[in-house]
């Protein structure tokens, strides 16, 4: 009897310890810590786009969190409304685009919120971003010969007119095929009383077969507007002429001199001709011996 009473006790012991135990970690045991980095984009297009970039732990590192859930809030008169789930990719990536008729608040700001939520595998975690929405317009014209490029920064007031911005730093870039390039050394010029920057853009970037290429004026990482972007098509680069052999003959070139092609296969032709006549002659006096036998 004394020995089941000491087996009782110490299982209710051991299921008090475990209560103890779990309750000290009800949510995040066996899941990894996360963070989120979440940033806005208007691009040329118009279009408004939220992307929340999400990490984990792994040892004494975070690196790119594959396959959470984020939810994205807008935040409007102090409640937060849903606007879309969205899994991360492999970079730990999840992008949304944002609605055109998105909530404004009196002085034309939104807020935007990322979230982890209940997932089965990362920790719960926010990130939360609030900016004041605003205009990039590019103007220049394609036959003005001093090749004058003028970006102009608006927001919309109170009145819902459009007010100019002084002091935005805008970058002027170049397209390229596999990215943008900086138009000039110094390529970061801050907008006047007018919101307007200008740039005096360089007469020896390379274009296409036309001479066209793509001018992109950029507001990068602002604290009030966040990413904006606007781009045009001009004339102004300089004509690349088409090569006349593209793909020449020559020894370092994919293309070997015909002279040297040919010696090679006359080398080892000669070589396999030789091996052919060896092998026939060899074949005869083997027949030869069979028949002496």
């Amino acid at each position: 009897m004394t020995m089941k009473r000491i087996a009782f006790a110490i299982t209710l012991t051991g299921l008090f310890y475990c209560i103890v135990i779990d309750q000290g970690h009800p949510q995040t045991q066996g899941k990894s810590e996360s963070t989120i980095e979440l940033s806005y984009y208007k691009k040329a297009d118009m279009t408004k786009t939220a992307v929340a970039i999400v990490k984990v732990r792994r040892d004494s590192k975070f690196v790119p969190a594959k396959n959470a859930k984020v939810v994205f809030y807008v935040m409007h008169e102090n409640v937060q409304r849903l606007l879309k789930s969205v899994n991360t990719n492999n970079k730990g990536k999840a992008v949304i685009v944002l609605q055109k008729d998105l909530p404004l608040e009196e002085d034309h700001s939104f807020s935007i919120v990322a979230k982890i939520e209940n997932d089965s595998m990362y920790e719960n975690a926010e990130e939360y971003i609030h900016y004041k929405d605003a205009n990039l317009t590019l103007h220049l014209n394609p036959h003005d010969t001093d090749r004058i490029v003028t970006a102009r920064v608006t927001e919309v007031g109170n009145d819902g007119k459009e007010i100019p911005v002084k002091g935005v730093e805008l970058k002027f870039y170049v397209q390229r095929m596999f990215g943008i390039m900086p138009a000039i050394e110094a390529n970061t010029i801050s907008t006047d009383e007018k919101g307007e920057a200008t740039l005096v853009y360089p007469k020896n970037i390379p274009g296409d077969s036309a001479g066209g290429l793509t001018v992109v004026a950029k507001i990068e990482d602002n604290e009030q507007f966040g990413n904006l972007e606007n781009k045009a098509v001009t004339s102004w680069g300089t004509v690349l002429e088409a090569e006349k052999d593209p793909y020449p003959r020559s020894l370092w070139e994919p293309s070997a001199p015909l002279p040297l092609i040919l010696s090679i296969t006359l080398m080892f032709g000669g070589v396999w001709c030789s091996y052919f006549f060896i092998f026939f002659h060899l074949r005869k006096i083997k027949k030869g011996e069979n028949i002496l036998l």
